[in-house]
């Protein structure tokens, strides 16, 4: 049985947009990405699939269970949210922020135990974040901020992770180091992942599997060489892209051609025709 299932899905959005019948189901320990052209869903669909919205029609289920019966803090105990924007109000130290992932645990009024603090050392130490646990996150760079956050959700010991371009505003250097974090908790923590992607190389290289949405409807899922190709890619997003194996592992990556020297020729001195057509004669 899968971990998280969705049965015909739709919603819409006042403004008129909607998902249109989403048939998905994700199983334990599986690495997906959600992937589609702006404005196809992927976020919209994440978020339906942690209940901050719910479906107009259609049936969610988490771990067997219809996901519209589970409490907040049951919920947590399940699964991790991470977005692609979160902000602090106060500067709260590392560890103080990475141990809020063990409140969905705590009673009412309750304090953090020895095990709860082991817990979260565990996380600082398994993201290697330890170094920063009394700096304020306000004070963090992206890429050490976007560690902290997988920190908590680390602590918080769900069975799956969402998160929304996790990859955001970070240098390569800590996207890959994020992609390998999120490898690492899923195939030896046994933790699903769940991301929406605009990298499709990244999606190529670290996912096991990928679906693809456009205008609403889920078009393709499957392994990323047969979801990242040259015709489907150009097909859903209308861009002249190449996709080829990488020599790195052989995985899809996408890549595309500047204009030519040519047509940059010929636009330049199309626009130089249309400036001296303007310049009145002497």
């Amino acid at each position: 049985m899968p971990l998280l299932r969705l049965e015909r899905v739709s919603f819409r959005y006042p403004s008129g947009f909607a998902l249109r019948e989403i048939d998905l189901e994700i199983p334990s320990q599986s690495f997906l990405a959600l992937i589609g052209p702006n404005g196809s869903g992927k976020t919209t669909l994440l978020r339906l699939m942690t209940k901050l919205l719910e479906p107009e029609s259609g049936h969610i289920y988490l771990d067997h269970q219809p996901l519209a019966k589970f409490a907040r803090c049951g919920l947590a105990r399940h699964m991790a949210v991470i977005s692609s924007e979160q902000y602090f109000e106060f500067p709260f130290p590392v560890a103080q922020v990475v141990a809020m992932g063990r409140f969905p645990y705590l009673g009412r009024f309750q304090r953090m135990s020895n095990q709860d603090w082991k817990i979260v050392d565990e996380a600082l130490e398994m993201t290697q974040t330890d170094h920063l646990r009394e700096r304020p996150i306000s004070q963090l760079s992206s890429g050490e901020r976007q560690r902290v956050l997988m920190a908590r959700a680390v602590a918080q010991k769900p069975s799956i992770l969402m998160l929304d371009e996790p990859n955001a505003h970070l240098d390569i250097k800590h996207q890959i180091s994020i992609f390998r974090l999120l490898q690492f908790l899923n195939r030896k923590q046994g933790m699903s992942v769940v991301v929406v992607l605009h990298d499709l190389t990244a999606a190529g290289a670290f996912c096991r599997t990928v679906a693809l949405l456009r205008q609403g409807e889920l078009v393709k899922q499957g392994k990323p060489e047969e979801v990242i190709t040259t015709e489907v890619l150009r097909s859903t997003y209308g861009a002249d892209v190449l996709v080829y194996p990488s020599p790195l592992g052989g995985f899809p990556q996408v890549t595309y051609r500047p204009e030519t020297g040519d047509r940059r020729q010929e636009s330049e001195s199309r626009s130089q025709n249309s400036e001296s057509r303007r310049k009145p004669e002497t």
